[in-house]
């Protein structure tokens, strides 16, 4: 049986994830709804809506500081 990554889920400000600077991986969980009316993202952020967030964790990498975030 292979070994779980572990997952430690805790709050931070945009301002600490990018101090962790090439680790982090922005999430943005908003729907395709929210996200047309409102396209700004993080640079760099990847679109996942929440409801698809579990089953994309497969293709997400492993070895980086996902943050999740909505508005």
């Amino acid at each position: 049986m292979a070994t779980q990554p572990k997952v430690l889920i805790h709050r931070m400000s945009i301002e600490e994830a990018r101090r962790r600077g090439k680790d982090v991986v922005f999430i943005d969980t908003r729907s395709n709804t929210a996200l047309s009316r409102n396209p700004l993202q993080i640079a760099g952020a990847v679109h996942v809506p929440a409801k698809e967030v579990t089953p994309a964790l497969k293709q997400l990498p492993h070895n980086r500081t996902l943050v999740t975030y909505c508005t």
